[in-house]
């Protein structure tokens, strides 16, 4: 299940979101474990919608790269607005 590549595909833009969301809004490295967490969660959200709606408005391979990245930056919008 680990080495699957839309697993892997998945965790690898969730982190690289997170990334970038901790270096444009964070401020303690704490953050960034907490943000890459929420990050991981929201794509993995947005890639079980995807899956579920049937939707292929932007996919590589069988990963629902924009309901991913969409549910990923709002749970880590939520992670911050709740000041986790």
């Amino acid at each position: 299940m680990f080495t699957s590549p839309v697993f892997l595909m998945g965790s690898t833009i969730a982190t690289i979101w997170a990334s970038l969301f901790h270096l444009l809004l964070g401020h303690r490295w704490q953050q960034l474990i907490l943000y890459w967490f929420f990050g991981l969660l929201g794509f993995a959200l947005g890639q079980i919608i995807g899956d579920a709606l049937q939707v292929g408005w932007l996919m590589l391979g069988q990963v629902h790269v924009l309901e991913g990245s969409v549910l990923c930056w709002l749970t880590m919008f939520v992670a911050r607005a709740a000041r986790l």
